[in-house]
């Protein structure tokens, strides 16, 4: 970061970055924000496509607003990202699940729900999801594109951790341009104090749309300076070395998690920043989160991810990007393995005999 301050320092008017910036986004910001997309889009992005956010939440806010609007229908994962709910929330939309499997979404459960009518738009994460670990096969992604033109649901694709993944499935973006608005943050794949994210929409004159209501508001665009140093770290390749420290970290992460918890049951991806674990019995949500807490780790029971109000699988997920070492990373997986390796105290035995307390 301080190299590359220094760098802008020397290159460009830093008051120019400090005090102001176009709604969008400048044109090198915009530039470096198709280099930074390109492991996944490739090369051919078009930079007046590209909007620049401040962060994923504020381009979902700005999707829903545009696509869905108050009091429209949002399909999602039935366990989703786990700030979508209250997102549609302040949106004042209508969020609804659809069925999953191993794979991701099922496109039949998107179809009938494009076929009973009044859906305006998809919400996906179909490469390593959250929480689910899920990545979606090409097939499927095919068919959920096909369904989009059909019905005339777009999409939205949250590909949040599809840099730290270049190898993966390709988007549906990259299969389906014309359907698809496609969100990358940098987040994940450089650093999690960073507020930015990327959209892509299907086109300018749609990209133009969805900006002319907040043109002139800032809630949701990125600072410049901020923008100028990831574009500096996309043209410069140093943002490809970030990202790559990051898989190479994520794999020794993921590796003692399957180590420890593989037995068990756990669902991940190599690499994978998060992972998915049903409990066994006698363990539920509650109980085991609880027991977590009292061992000094902290994890996400099913229930955080539901999208609307149907039953949840009876598991949690384990974030292992949080801790801020691979040790502390090592500790808070032994002590999760050794509480599965015993029944819950007394004090939670009473909550057997409630079903899925989830």
């Amino acid at each position: 970061m301080a190299r590359a301050i220094d760098r802008l320092r020397s290159e460009h008017d830093l008051d120019r970055l400090i005090h102001g910036g176009a709604a969008r986004g400048s044109s090198s910001g915009r530039l470096g924000g198709a280099r930074y997309l390109a492991p996944r889009l490739g090369d051919a992005t078009d930079i007046e496509c590209i909007l620049t956010t401040n962060g994923t939440q504020s381009a979902l806010l700005i999707l829903f607003h545009h696509l869905v609007g108050k009091g429209g229908r949002l399909l999602a994962e039935r366990l989703s990202y786990g700030a979508l709910r209250e997102l549609a929330g302040i949106a004042g939309i209508e969020l609804a699940g659809l069925d999953v499997d191993g794979d991701g979404i099922l496109p039949e459960s998107f179809e009938r729900a494009c076929r009973k009518g009044g859906v305006r738009a998809l919400y996906c994460n179909p490469t390593v999801q959250n929480p689910t670990t899920a990545i979606m096969p090409l097939s499927r992604r095919i068919a959920l594109a096909d369904i989009s033109r059909r019905y005339g649901v777009p999409i939205i694709e949250d590909d949040a951790l599809g840099r730290l993944h270049p190898d993966a499935t390709p988007p549906i973006a990259k299969i389906a341009p014309d359907v698809v608005w496609y969100v990358m943050s940098a987040t994940k794949g450089l650093a999690h104090g960073l507020r930015l994210a990327y959209v892509l929409a299907p086109s300018r004159a749609q990209c133009d749309s969805a900006l002319a209501p907040v043109e002139r508001l800032s809630f949701w665009t990125a600072a410049p300076l901020l923008t100028a140093v990831v574009a500096s770290w996309a043209l410069s390749g140093a943002a490809d070395m970030i990202s790559a420290a990051i898989r190479e970290e994520n794999a020794a992460r993921e590796a003692i998690a399957r180590g420890a918890l593989g037995r068990i049951g756990l669902i991940s991806k190599p690499g994978s920043m998060h992972v998915w674990l049903p409990l066994p019995a006698p363990w539920t949500c509650d109980s085991f989160v609880r027991s977590a807490v009292a061992a000094g780790v902290l994890l996400r029971s099913a229930e955080h991810f539901a999208v609307d109000n149907q039953s949840v699988p009876n598991a949690v997920r384990l974030s292992l990007s949080t801790p801020s070492n691979r040790r502390a990373a090592e500790v808070g997986i032994a002590r999760l393995a050794a509480l599965l390796d015993r029944r819950p105290t007394a004090e939670y035995q009473e909550e057997r005999s409630v079903p899925n307390p989830c």
